[in-house]
């Protein structure tokens, strides 16, 4: 069954029905989580219940319910942490890369949903190892991945903590380079999170016109590039909020 899990899951990503997937998607996850109560050190059910959760929690909980969404997010740091056993950013290996970058993920996500506890955000100095490491190893991971980890890391921390909006948009420019240029995720996270913290309106817009504008293309983004549509056009409302 992980075996089916673990290919049966791209198989989510090319949906074009957001609201498809976001019934369908629960069961899934307590599938997995059943599984693993059986099978609790299976490394590709660990990793693909830590992507399904905090993907689950980036898509469709974080703007409505942000709440739920840490709950989920810290069921996936839990599940990465778990596919990770001992392993450190530091003695981390190529093999490690998928749970390591779910770790980080979860937690920055995490961390972004609750700026307002201490205990969440004296988190925040592992993100940066923890993303270099996953860069040395295998810098395209997951659409550059890392690059809009880093990203959002200089746009959460607080400025006199070593946050920069500057270092936060070339991070997420070296995110839109090669294949991260079409995922679109990639370009409303850096409106979202860099332009909104440079407080450059211009480049908001831009990029969320930018994710707006793309043609819908089959493949294995196909889902992630529908929520980021949908996620565009709603903070585009929000500009003079933001701004």
């Amino acid at each position: 069954m992980a075996g089916v899990i673990d290919g049966g899951l791209p198989a989510v990503f090319v949906q074009s029905d957001p609201q498809y997937v976001k019934e369908a998607l629960p069961g899934n996850l307590q599938l997995m989580e059943v599984l693993l109560q059986n099978d609790p050190s299976n490394r590709k059910l660990l990793v693909n219940a830590a992507q399904g959760f905090c993907g689950y929690a980036l898509m469709f909980l974080e703007d409505e319910n942000p709440e739920r969404a840490s709950v989920f997010y810290a069921k996936g740091e839990t599940y990465a942490s778990r596919a990770l056993k001992s392993v450190t950013p530091e003695t981390a290996k190529k093999a490690d890369v998928p749970q390591l970058f779910w770790q980080t993920f979860c937690k920055a996500s995490y961390i972004n949903l609750n700026r307002d506890k201490p205990e969440a955000v004296a988190e925040l100095p592992g993100i940066e190892p923890a993303a270099e490491k996953i860069l040395t190893l295998d810098p395209g991971y997951y659409y550059n991945g890392a690059q809009s980890i880093l990203g959002a890391y200089y746009s959460i921390r607080p400025r006199i903590l070593g946050g920069d909006p500057d270092k936060a948009k070339a991070r997420f420019e070296l995110a839109l380079k090669g294949e991260g240029g079409s995922f679109l995720l990639n370009r409303f996270m850096y409106a979202k999170m860099a332009a909104v913290a440079a407080q450059d309106a211009e480049l908001f817009e831009n990029q969320l016109n930018a994710v707006l504008a793309a043609e819908p293309k089959d493949g294995p983004t196909r889902l992630p590039d529908e929520v980021a549509k949908i996620k565009a056009k709603k903070l585009l409302e929000k500009k003079d909020e933001l701004f």
